[in-house]
């Protein structure tokens, strides 16, 4: 899994990226074709502060829509600030010193340290990469490469959401209860306490640019036969998550395309109060600009309106979630030294947007990764992404 991760990493960074995606032809086309829909009227331009994002919210959640329908499920949280974030890779995060702090928060150890070197010569290395143990499959192992991928497990090898068997949201209030994992008896509630604490102490230890971390969502997987939780940790700046969400650059309607990986900690256990492993998805970044947009933006109001629109003409939309947060894009630029040598320059932006989530629930028992269906209404533009997956049922 980790060699996957290093192989996506370095596909990812090859990619021709121009930023995220607008309304797919697929979904315009389904528009046209049923006759039955009527326009959603969109109205003026209207834009509000960041204070007032989230007026009359709970009449607007109850309120009846033509083409969606809106879950109880439903939470918004209030932002701080808001902002367009020029993000890049830090500099100096793959070093000895930070695997070491790796290992002591999550093995609770530092036997390995005397182990620890540069693999940077390795087919599936990313410029310089610290670790130890990486072809170990007897032991604990761990490392960090040059764009900030970073990795620590037990030998038990348990990596991210995969099998997975069932999904659980504790952001929703609804009480999560217990499960089996391999025959015992787990409490959700309890697992998803220790390793929310775990995440705000520890989130932080060799990235220091967030505020707070909770956990988004919890999965019941099976890997090589064991049963284990894997949790999405999100990271928060000022009062925003980073989307924690799989999906395709290019939009290709296909699980099966290279993923945009999300910004978050997984972490992994065994419904016990230890950690088993914890990953970032293949990028850590460093904010280099931030543009603050809080006097001018768009609220739940007229979100609510842009979405509904670009649902028009398909059928009712089932929308379980309603978040704000930041969706990393990336972008290349090409060029090219006085003897003619390529250079390609990688850029990232974050952009504050509602997201509206439709839950993907016939995916649940296939060993992918989670993937669910959003419409993005970018809260300074009022640009719409759309995210579908032809392996959908619409």
């Amino acid at each position: 899994m980790i060699k996957y991760n290093k192989i996506l990493s370095c596909l990812l960074a090859a990619l021709l990226l121009t930023g995220c995606q607008a309304t797919p032809s697929s979904v315009k086309n389904k528009a046209k074709d049923y006759t039955n829909s009527k326009d959603v009227t969109t109205g003026k331009e209207e834009f509000v502060s960041v204070d007032h994002l989230l007026d009359n919210m709970d009449s607007l959640l109850k309120a009846s829509y033509q083409n969606m329908v809106l879950a109880d499920t439903i939470h918004i949280e209030q932002p701080q600030s808001v902002s367009i974030l020029q993000l890049e890779n830090p500099k100096n995060l793959a070093t000895p010193e930070n695997v070491k702090k790796l290992s002591k928060v999550v093995l609770g150890t530092n036997k390995y340290d005397h182990l620890i070197k540069n693999y940077k010569n390795e087919k599936w290395a990313v410029g310089d990469t610290y670790g130890f143990n990486y072809d170990s499959r007897t032991d604990s192992s761990g490392d960090i490469d040059n764009v900030g991928f970073y990795v620590m497990n037990t030998k038990l090898y348990l990596l991210g959401a995969y099998g997975i068997r069932n999904i659980y949201h504790p952001d929703w209030g609804i009480p999560l209860g217990n499960c089996t994992l391999n025959g015992k008896k787990c409490s959700l509630t309890k697992q998803y306490q220790y390793v929310e604490n775990w995440a705000k102490k520890n989130g932080n230890v060799i990235e220091n640019m967030y505020d707070d971390f909770h956990v988004k969502t919890i999965y019941k997987c099976k890997s090589d036969g064991i049963e284990y939780l894997s949790f999405d940790v999100c990271k928060y700046y000022k009062g925003i998550p980073f989307d924690d969400i799989w999906f395709s650059p290019e939009q290709r309607n296909s699980i099966d395309d290279i993923s945009y990986p999300p910004n978050v900690l997984e972490i992994c256990t065994l419904g016990k109060p230890k950690i088993e492993s914890l990953r970032n998805n293949n990028y850590s970044y460093t904010i280099k600009k931030e543009e603050p947009h809080n006097d001018k933006l768009i609220g739940l109001k007229r979100a609510l309106t842009l979405a509904e629109s670009h649902m028009s003409g398909t059928h009712k939309y089932n929308i379980v979630d309603i978040d704000i947060k930041y969706t990393i894009c990336q972008a290349t630029k090409t060029t090219y030294t006085d003897d003619g040598k390529e250079k390609i320059t990688i850029s990232y932006e974050a952009r504050p947007v509602w997201s509206f989530i439709m839950d993907n629930k016939e995916h649940q028992t296939r060993n992918i990764l989670w993937s669910r269906k959003f419409i993005n209404v970018d809260m300074i533009t009022g640009n719409v992404e759309y995210h579908e997956s032809d392996n959908w049922d619409d």
